[in-house]
């Protein structure tokens, strides 16, 4: 596949699955057999399976979250997004209480793509923002 098609397969991630909650989508662009290194998960999200779980755990606790995708990039088999992400912590996510308070938060994600699906998922974003912006931590006193 080209890197437009590629581009276009992990824009559907962000538009339709976490934007939108079309949990079916993830079917048409997640592989059986994904591997998702994300930072704040206990390990690998194995499979697609895993990552709808993911996904309805993460609209759980923000049921209005927005990623916008910042920028777009693709090289042959991978796709780097430099995403933001925004929402209301209102329910529990991994066993950590609501909050009420809203996130605004940097990250990046690089995709490789086999066979018109993602393969694998390497993500870093700032989650010591996120304790801070929900209150979970507190900033020192300069």
């Amino acid at each position: 596949m080209d890197a437009q098609a590629n581009k276009t397969i992990v824009s559907r991630i962000w538009n339709e699955i976490w934007n939108c909650g079309a949990l079916h989508v993830v079917d048409e662009v997640i592989a059986t057999d994904y591997v998702g290194h994300i930072p704040v998960m206990p390990g690998p999200v194995q499979g697609a399976d895993a990552f709808k779980a993911m996904i309805v755990a993460y609209r759980t606790a923000y049921p209005d979250v927005h990623l916008t995708v910042d920028d777009l990039l693709a090289d042959g088999d991978k796709v780097v997004a430099r995403w933001t992400t925004r929402g209301t912590n209102t329910g529990n996510l991994m066993g950590m209480p609501a909050t009420g308070k809203q996130i605004e938060l940097p990250g990046i994600s690089v995709f490789r793509i086999v066979n018109g699906k993602v393969a694998e998922e390497w993500e870093g974003f700032d989650s010591l923002g996120m304790m801070l912006q929900l209150g979970m931590i507190v900033r020192p006193a300069a």
